[in-house]
């Protein structure tokens, strides 16, 4: 099977070999592809346990926007336009592939081969708690679409607040066959996924600006504590019979963290760094930069590397922190919802007064997470 994607451009491909750590006797080799379009995140397995079986897996796409930053214009062509709510986590992917013999399911993030598992992101112990709530791997496995889902919330704050622990959606499934793209509205399933907001015929540039205007009404953004409340987006699928596109809209609001003309804003770093544990186990400032090169200039984000390099340790600290205080609150035996006073205490003598505010937002949305 011919790759789909340049296996020459070494700037655009990440080069694996790792085990699947949801089939842990097998060890996964290949190519995946880090250029932004339909093939972002798509791999190129060349071997499975050693064995030469070349297959491809569609990932989940980079989603644009219908301008640039020229302010120049254009909608994809669509039979009917269905809109969905675009939710702030991390994408989970789920696949098939074969050893030559038999077919095995596994899980990755984007710019991954299969699910993290460390002290600075643990995807694979978060993704294992929708498994099990959802009993997702039959569907997934059963049906042999790629199906792409966002895990989402407390737990897994990227810029968004949101007031569940921790939760799953489907957003869509990809043919793996073809990449073409299938929107939630023609997927029969009992899991959870998302929900239409509107239905278009067609649409055009005032109407998309009243939308985004809309969407910006909504969006409640903290500028002390960082703390955004409300939609971060959605996302528009042009629909035809032979193809589907997917289109983003994002308030106003959320779209100045990422545009602004003189520097990285500090969200966008500070996202992108969050983002960064989906794809590395502990991020250094060039697997960041490669991240940035997918929205900014290089001669921008070298202008940024102290920025960067201080928004990228104090993401780690928080990293570092979260799994320290889970291991240690789970050693300690009681729970800060029935004695807040002696958990407090107790991690008063280990770490210093500036972070027990933060200790104890991290316990109690662990432990809300854990009582749901």
């Amino acid at each position: 099977m011919k790759c789909p994607f340049d296996l020459k451009n070494k700037k655009a491909i990440i080069k694996f070999e790792e085990q699947d750590v949801f089939n842990p006797k097998n060890t996964i080799k290949g190519y995946i592809n880090r250029r932004q379009g339909h093939l972002y995140g798509s791999l190129y397995i060349t071997h499975v346990n050693g064995k030469k079986v070349p297959q491809v897996i569609y990932g989940t796409p980079k989603q644009h926007y219908p301008f640039d930053r020229q302010d120049r214009w254009e909608f994809p062509d669509a039979d009917s336009i269905e809109i969905y709510e675009k939710l702030d986590g991390t994408n989970i992917l789920s696949y098939v592939y074969t050893d030559g013999e038999k077919e095995y399911l596994t899980f990755k993030t984007r710019l991954r081969p299969t699910l993290g598992s460390s002290k600075f992101g643990n995807f694979f112990f978060l993704w294992n708690e929708m498994l099990k709530k959802y009993n997702l791997s039959d569907f997934c496995f059963n049906n042999k679409y790629n199906y792409s889902f966002e895990l989402y919330g407390k737990r897994n704050k990227i810029l968004v607040e949101y007031d569940v622990p921790l939760d799953t959606r489907l957003i869509f499934a990809i043919d793996n066959k073809t990449g073409k793209i299938i929107p939630p509205s023609r997927i029969s399933t009992s899991i959870p996924k998302m929900e239409i907001l509107n239905k278009l015929d067609k649409t055009d540039k005032e109407y998309y600006i009243s939308y985004q205007k809309d969407l910006d009404n909504n969006l409640e953004v903290d500028e002390k504590t960082g703390i955004v409340k409300g939609r971060e987006g959605t996302v528009w699928y042009f629909i035809t019979d032979d193809r589907v596109n997917q289109i983003k809209c994002k308030p106003e609001g959320i779209l100045k963290f990422h545009w602004s003309p003189n520097r990285i804003p500090y969200e966008s770093i500070y996202t992108t760094c969050v983002n960064a544990f989906e794809n590395f186990d502990k991020p250094c400032y060039e697997d960041v930069k490669q991240l940035l090169m997918e929205e900014f200039t290089e001669d921008k984000i070298d202008v940024s590397k102290q920025r960067i390099l201080k928004i990228l340790a104090d993401v780690l600290f928080e990293k570092k922190l979260q799994f320290e205080l889970i291991e240690k609150y789970n050693e300690l035996g009681i729970d800060i919802n029935e004695d807040k006073g002696a958990v407090m205490r107790h991690f008063a003598k280990i770490y210093p007064k500036e972070v027990s505010g933060k200790i104890f937002k991290l316990l109690m949305d662990y432990t809300e997470g854990l009582n749901e």
